[in-house]
């Protein structure tokens, strides 16, 4: 008899073992699932995949990329990320259809656009909706001022200037050809330097042209006489201007925005140009270093700085809202607070109030296919 129930205490003990161990994988189970089931974060994007700036393109991928490295470590606040994308085409009423499109289906948590043209469009939509935009790969400073929802990460152009104007100063030059895309970017770009560059006491001449335009000669032909030519567009309208430079033998100093980077800097007709660029390109700055590997293998695409605008801004946006109430209003709210960041562009430091978010560049030199960042 003690035997019998001897074994009926021990089985009776490994029952209710089992049973708690049942019990505590259901409750994981249960809130394993919950926390599936919880409603991701979703952010509008309206992107110009397409049109004069489809090299955008490149955006979306990198934010795909960071989305993907987030959700893995489980998100924000348990909550995984979703980008609702749509093609703005490069055009301002394109992308405003896009954004209202997105705006009745998903009513996201906040928007991110590219071009400066197409999100300056937006913005009044923005402020209406009482929703978020950060502008992207947008350098007209006019973005972050249009409304209190808006807000701009990207060099600007005052980070552009600076570097092109100690470059001109080092090399005594007194006049320049100033050859520019006619929108909102280049106007911006172009006004600031032409100013800057006369109150020195240089002397300009400039040349417009529109986005689609490919024939720039008349234009080249206009300012050859100058001792230096700088350009600013999109990459497209770089590749064009430099190759029909030298194709009409202009010998003398050229000069190039940002964008020009995004080229094959390998080619000849950009060998020993002055542009200006941010640090990302460092090979010895190694979180950027990290951030460019992964996106090389994923994509078998170069990464560049607009690129690297997209990744480090999703990067930016999680950490932000890390252990923060998941809203509209809270967004605009952690992004006016201002914060210190560090990530592919380096420290950021962004005083609160303010709506800019920009990073700095640096007077370089393309030399045999590689940038030399100048003292």
């Amino acid at each position: 008899m003690n035997k019998i129930f001897k074994n009926q205490a021990g089985f009776g003990r490994i029952g209710i073992i089992i049973t708690v161990v049942v019990v505590v994988a259901v409750v994981a189970i249960f809130f394993i699932l919950q926390a599936e089931r919880k409603e991701t974060i979703k952010i509008g994007a309206v992107l110009s995949l397409s049109g004069p700036a489809s090299h955008l393109v490149c955006i979306r991928d990198s934010m795909l990329l960071a989305v993907d490295e987030i959700n893995a470590w489980g998100g924000v606040n348990g909550r995984k990320i979703e980008f609702i994308i749509e093609d703005s085409k490069t055009s301002p009423e394109e992308g405003k259809k896009a954004f209202s499109r997105i705006e009745a289906a998903h009513h996201p948590l906040l928007y991110v656009s590219t071009n400066s043209s197409v999100s300056m469009a937006l913005a009044p939509l923005a402020g209406e909706n009482e929703v978020v935009l950060v502008g992207l790969v947008v350098t007209t400073p006019k973005l972050a001022k249009q409304n209190e929802w808006v807000f701009r990460y990207y060099s600007s152009a005052e980070g552009e200037v600076p570097p092109i104007l100690s470059i001109l100063r080092k090399l005594r030059l007194k006049n320049l050809g100033i050859l520019y895309l006619n929108d909102a970017y280049g106007t911006s770009v172009y006004k600031l330097l032409k100013k800057e560059f006369e109150r020195n006491g240089g002397t300009v001449r400039s040349e417009a042209f529109e986005p689609k335009e490919s024939d720039l000669k008349e234009q080249i032909a206009n300012l050859k006489d100058m001792r230096a030519i700088y350009t600013v567009g999109f990459p497209s309208n770089l590749k064009t201007a430099y190759k029909q430079l030298k194709e009409e033998n202009f010998s003398e100093i050229i000069l190039g925005c940002s964008s020009t980077i995004i080229l094959d800097i390998t080619a000849p007709e950009v060998n020993g140009m002055y542009v200006a660029a941010p640090i990302v390109y460092n090979p010895n700055f190694l979180f950027a270093k990290e951030a460019k590997e992964k996106y090389e293998a994923r994509y078998n695409n170069r990464f560049n700085h607009q690129a690297a605008n997209g990744y480090d801004f999703v990067k930016l946006l999680a950490s932000l809202l890390e252990d923060k109430d998941i809203s509209r209003k809270s967004v605009k709210s952690v992004l006016e607070e201002g914060f210190i960041y560090s990530g592919v562009f380096g420290s950021i430091d962004v005083k609160p109030g303010e709506h800019d978010i920009t990073f700095p560049l640096h007077p370089t030199r393309i030399v045999n296919g590689k940038l030399k960042y100048l003292r």
